[in-house]
């Protein structure tokens, strides 16, 4: 290997050539592809929630009553029957009245077995 190489001899001149304008072009070729692509996908995000969003209205209008439908008429009998029930403040007395008998008994026969609410004070 020669220790005597000199960077000088070699000169700053590179074998490639481009052309003057290769580089706007290039710049402009990459923008046009890339924006070009999201605004496509903008226009196309918003046509599809605009689509969903009426169709979503005309489901709402076609399948919700009427007000005509909803206000009962008070000179033509009602159709629906009467159904009376009770209603209580407490819901524990709700949660009780809903209980078989053989689940009431159960819970009678657990809350006297319980040690600790028998448990005596002494």
């Amino acid at each position: 290997m020669n220790k005597d190489f000199d960077f000088d001899h070699i000169g700053k001149q590179t074998p490639y050539r481009t052309p003057d304008d290769f580089f706007e072009q290039m710049q402009r070729k990459i923008l046009a592809q890339t924006v070009g692509k999201q605004q496509r996908k903008r226009k196309l995000n918003l046509i599809v929630s605009a689509t969903i969003a009426m169709a979503a209205v005309l489901t709402g209008l076609l399948f919700a009553p009427s007000a005509e439908q909803t206000q009962p008429d008070a000179a033509a009998p009602s159709q629906m029957l009467a159904i009376e029930t009770k209603t209580t403040a407490d819901p524990a007395d709700k949660w009780i009245n809903e209980l078989s008998d053989e689940e009431l008994e159960e819970l009678v026969n657990f809350s006297e077995n319980d040690l600790f609410i028998n448990q005596t004070i002494n």
